[in-house]
């Protein structure tokens, strides 16, 4: 844990990329097998090499994610979104630090930034708890995409509408509409979580 600690950031960072990636590949991996119920399989090939991407993609950040998730438990959970005490200090001092900024800017001589009046109170949250709840319902989203990019792959290569006909193509359409439905929750989630507290930002 002390490891994931010191490299928190890169590992944020690092983090973010892979998730953007298996947002873009599982949507392209979606686009790219909608025709395949009307009996269109110019890109089945192409199809089959994205499912893969996707699902290489989807383990990697999700083995990573949790890799990281002791320090988010620990750094970021338990110390601050299921702790009201460390929300409402942090509020103190954020305001105390808008306090500071509209002082200076008001002591300023001449010009407009001399007549700034105060800026909006900062209001501290009743509680963080329910953003923790959301971020474990994230977890069990992600790892039902995990299974469903897994069965998109197995599926597109061991089916071929040229030989088997086309009867998996519907049931290949709702599998990679799954796996592009829970890698966009799963990355909205995320960053509506980090934008609390990240966990590179308590290191």
């Amino acid at each position: 844990m002390l490891f994931l600690e010191s490299h928190a950031r890169v590992l944020v960072v690092l983090h973010a990329i892979l998730g953007a990636a298996t947002v873009a590949a599982t949507t392209h991996c979606f686009a790219w097998t909608w025709r395949f119920p009307r009996g269109n399989f110019s890109r089945f090939h192409g199809a089959r090499w994205l499912a893969t991407t996707a699902l290489v993609l989807y383990a990697a950040q999700f083995v990573l994610g949790n890799l990281m998730y002791p320090v988010y438990k620990v750094r970021v959970r338990a110390e601050f979104l299921d702790l009201p005490s460390a929300v409402a200090e942090e509020a103190k001092v954020r305001q105390a630090a808008r306090d500071l900024v509209d002082d200076r800017r008001r002591a300023e001589p001449g010009g407009a930034q001399s007549h700034v009046g105060p800026s909006r109170r900062v209001e501290a949250p009743r509680g963080l708890s329910h953003i923790a709840r959301l971020f474990d319902i994230k977890e069990h989203w992600a790892a039902l995409g995990l299974v469903l990019a897994l069965a998109t792959c197995l599926l597109t290569w061991g089916w071929n509408p040229h030989k088997d006909g086309p009867g998996g193509s519907r049931l290949i359409l709702v599998l990679s509409a799954g796996a592009a439905t829970c890698a966009w929750f799963a990355g909205v989630v995320g960053i509506i979580c980090s934008s609390f507290r990240s966990m590179g930002g308590v290191l």
